[in-house]
């Protein structure tokens, strides 16, 4: 997957520019910004940005990070502001951070994290948010005819594809697409106010971090 999007990162943005899209990508942006506003944001998966640079109109800080530095290069070349920090650490390992989120994000990301990772992945990114913070992510639904078929399933179930980029080198990559009732079942023992948005093209969730009990 890493080796996947660095050598993705020049072409990625083209994802963004598909015609069908331009009315999903709208209002998500919507909703990405009416939540954001004065927050202090973490984000994981960053990319090139694109959503970073949406929520960083309003955001009172963001913290964005990626694995590929590929990726981050790309982002330095949007209008992020001063509040926008960007670093590069791995989902799964991320540092412990002095400033307190109230936000965590990730888009484009959920469909990538393979099912027998998920609660692994949560509950990592849930230990460097406050409690009580918000989870919000965006994600494709799976549209036939822009969407890359399945290949295979592998031996937990995730959903692989075939990708074959501008230079000719393909990969074989983890693309799942839940459904509304698996989304709430893989955030539930974690958070509280679990709300979905269903789209053409995307969905977006919206859950609150459940504060422990003592």
């Amino acid at each position: 997957m890493e080796n996947y999007y660095r050598d993705r990162a020049s072409e990625y943005d083209e994802f963004y520019e598909i015609p069908e899209r331009e009315d999903d990508l709208a209002q998500l942006k919507g909703w990405l910004i009416g939540r954001a506003k004065d927050r202090s944001i973490l984000e994981v998966a960053a990319g090139t940005g694109y959503w970073t640079e949406a929520a960083a109109r309003v955001a009172k800080s963001i913290v964005a990070t990626d694995y590929n530095r590929e990726m981050l290069a790309l982002a330095t070349r949007r209008a992020l502001g001063p509040r926008v920090t960007l670093l590069t650490a791995d989902a799964y390992a991320l540092p412990v951070f002095d400033s307190a989120f109230n936000i965590g994000m990730a888009h484009l990301w959920w469909s990538h994290v393979g099912k027998q990772r998920r609660d692994k992945f949560l509950s990592h990114f849930i230990s460097r948010l406050q409690p009580g913070a918000s989870i919000l992510m965006i994600d494709q639904t799976f549209v036939p005819s822009r969407c890359t078929p399945i290949s295979r399933r592998d031996q937990w179930g995730n959903l692989l594809t075939l990708r074959t980029l501008k230079n000719g080198m393909r990969y074989e990559i983890i693309k799942n697409y839940p459904t509304a009732e698996e989304l709430r079942q893989s955030f539930e023992p974690f958070c509280d106010n679990i709300a979905i948005v269903w789209l053409d093209h995307f969905w977006a969730l919206s859950a609150r971090v459940r504060t422990p009990t003592t």
